[in-house]
């Protein structure tokens, strides 16, 4: 099954990059970065050991862009080696987006992704909350779920997923949008359950004035643990919502409904649950400074605790302090509630993290960086110690200048 997921992501990913070869001349960059520092419990195991690192990233990045549309191709590489026990840890991240208008009313959007990582939990308290050319004040950042059910195991995680959207303009009031999502989730070590997600989104947006409108949708997903069928869910979200402009840099998204879930607990018996589900998204973008609130709740699938209610919380700013200093702060909140649904085990677990990035400008190729972070597992099966860490390193941009 793997290898099948992988498969169809690497088809996916050829087409998508056929599609950019076909349009005008990309334009390519590559960041290599090195850097050194300590952490203090890196892992976050419940027997914490304070431990060096250095560790060398490879970013490479490439966009098409034409009269109709855009195409971005992009990884990421990274080799760590620890002084201590925890030796040496390889992350990698694939993916390729593209955005076509295929007439003046309907666009289409295909993303794929493959990532892998053993230190999933913590690379999740680093999120893009920058913004894409042409999506608008009106989108928050995306919240990457963390998992905090396999904290602390050092498990391996690797994601594949691919999803196609296609949205049309009904009027100049209106709009309907689809999309269809799979993914695969794999732990390695036995540590957790390996599953597929598939799911479909229908929606509806009303515009009610020139900054407020409404929206209308529901998503309809599959869970399928691979070799039980203990845990296999159907969840069903239908949802109302809003999106306000309040001025040129700040807007509002939010939506409320509710997260049906119908779960296989074994021997014949299945359990349904009803839950609250949101999510909201406040965003201040100017020139040099930008301030982004973002939280949801929703039913997701884990690696231990089947569906179970998760909760994400974040705020993130940056601001240039000068021509060559820019400063990044983001904090963050998880919370996954194993609450039975699936498998024997009740239990809950919390992350808290924050980290600040200081960027110097050497040059107009080379940065200095400077990364303090903490975080912290609560958990109320295993006592946890919190990590502290501190990276310095350089970062080298090759091709064209941003």
């Amino acid at each position: 099954m793997k290898k099948r997921a992988s498969s169809l992501i690497a088809v996916v990913l050829v087409v998508q990059s056929h599609v950019a070869l076909a349009q005008s001349e990309p334009e390519a960059t590559l960041d290599v970065s090195i850097g050194g520092g300590v952490s203090t419990n890196p892992y976050l195991y419940s027997d914490a050991e304070t431990a060096g690192s250095v560790t060398l990233s490879v970013s490479p990045s490439i966009i098409y862009e034409d009269e109709v549309g855009e195409t971005r191709l992009g990884g990421n590489l990274r080799v760590s080696q620890y002084t201590n026990r925890y030796g040496s840890d390889v992350a990698a991240r694939l993916e390729a987006s593209t955005r076509r208008m295929l007439d003046e009313l309907t666009s289409v959007n295909i993303s794929s992704s493959i990532q892998t990582a053993r230190s999933a939990v913590q690379d999740g308290l680093i999120f893009d909350n920058s913004v894409l050319p042409g999506s608008g004040p009106l989108q928050p950042p995306e919240i990457p779920i963390i998992d905090t059910t396999i904290a602390g195991t050092r498990a391996r995680v690797t994601n594949v997923s691919t999803s196609i959207g296609i949205s049309r303009a009904l009027d100049e009031l209106s709009s309907a949008n689809a999309s269809v999502s799979l993914g695969a989730t794999y732990i390695g070590g036995d540590f957790g359950f390996d599953y597929r997600d598939a799911s479909a989104q229908l929606g509806y947006e009303r515009k009610l004035s020139e900054r407020t409108s409404v929206t209308l949708g529901s998503q309809f997903g599959v869970v399928d643990y691979l070799g039980r069928r203990t845990g296999d869910s159907l969840i069903v979200s239908p949802r109302i919502g809003v999106r306000q402009q309040l001025s040129d840099r700040l807007s509002v998204v939010a939506d409320a409904g509710i997260s049906y879930v119908d779960t296989d607990i074994g021997g014949g018996f299945h359990r349904k649950s009803v839950s609250f589900a949101g999510s909201v998204g406040v965003c201040d973008r100017g020139p040099n400074q930008n301030v982004c609130l973002a939280a949801n709740r929703s039913a997701q699938p884990t690696a231990l605790g089947g569906v179970s209610t998760v909760t994400t919380a974040s705020l993130s700013y940056d601001t240039q302090l000068s021509a060559k200093d820019r400063i990044a702060l983001s904090g963050r909140y998880g919370r996954t509630n194993q609450d039975g649904r699936g498998l024997p085990l009740s239990r809950v677990t919390d992350l808290i993290g924050a980290l600040a990035t200081y960027t110097h400008e050497l040059s107009d190729r080379v940065a200095l960086t400077v990364t303090p972070s903490y975080s912290k597992i609560y958990d109320d099966l295993q006592k946890r110690d919190a990590n502290y860490a501190l990276m310095i390193g350089l970062t080298v941009n090759f091709g064209k200048l941003r």
